[in-house]
């Protein structure tokens, strides 16, 4: 089982943040002129959005790449 979305979001927000400062990024404006280098916490639920759904996105790709190689066993296994 995955860990919860909005756990890993708001942890996938922070590691973006600390990833920017890092590199001397102090602000990042959204489109519609959010600030987007707050806590998550902070954020509208739009801004939330964009990070759940990359996070979503991920587990999709790994519940695929799992039946992927649950369908490789089972067709290496014998009959």
């Amino acid at each position: 089982m995955l860990p919860d979305v909005e756990k890993v979001a708001a942890a996938a927000h922070e590691g973006w943040m600390r990833a920017k400062l890092a590199l001397g990024v102090k602000s990042r404006v959204s489109e519609t002129g959010e600030e987007l280098m707050v806590p998550y916490s902070d954020l509208s639920e739009a801004a939330k959005d964009l990070d759940r759904g990359a996070v979503k996105a991920v587990y999709a790709a790994i519940e695929e790449a799992q039946k992927e190689e649950e369908g490789k066993a089972l067709a290496g296994a014998p009959a």
